[in-house]
């Protein structure tokens, strides 16, 4: 208790500066009780040099803390957090602007539909349209998509 007191300013930062959607107070505590306990395990100097045991401490947890928001930021992740979640309480964290995550999964799910279904050369020029290049066929393949599109 007395050693997390000594690096709790470093969490009390961290917790105001970085923002998990999942986490509490508490939360934040804990994460850095238990990564405290971590860094005695690994470095037992830290319990005798307070210097060393705060820049060790703000460098572990703050990478703890990245790993967890890098987590939480994945595209894959959020799709299957949004069930769980209230759209009131990650209102404020949803994009206006683009495709939303159910209509980008369905429109990735019908890509690698219309792929199989694309010769070689097709498929080539797929990629290349995806890309935003300009080639011979264009249009035509376009139209082609815009077709299948519709039958679906």
């Amino acid at each position: 208790e007395e050693l997390y007191d000594k690096v709790k300013p470093i969490v009390t930062k961290l917790e105001r500066t970085y923002q998990i959607r999942i986490w509490l107070h508490d939360d934040w505590e804990q994460e850095a009780m238990i990564s405290l306990y971590h860094l005695c395990q690994s470095c037992p100097q830290v319990l005798w040099d307070e210097h060393c045991l705060r820049i060790y401490f703000k460098t572990k947890f703050s990478n703890h803390v990245k790993d967890v928001l890098r987590k939480q930021c994945s595209v894959k992740r959020q799709f299957n957090q949004m069930t769980y979640e209230e759209i009131g309480e990650v209102g404020h964290a949803v994009r206006a602007e683009g495709m939303l995550l159910e209509d980008y999964v369905s429109f990735k799910s019908w890509l690698e539909v219309i792929r199989e279904n694309l010769s070689i050369k097709e498929q080539v020029q797929l990629d290349r349209l995806i890309r935003g290049e300009r080639f011979a066929g264009r249009k035509a393949l376009l139209k082609q998509l815009k077709e299948r599109l519709v039958e679906e």
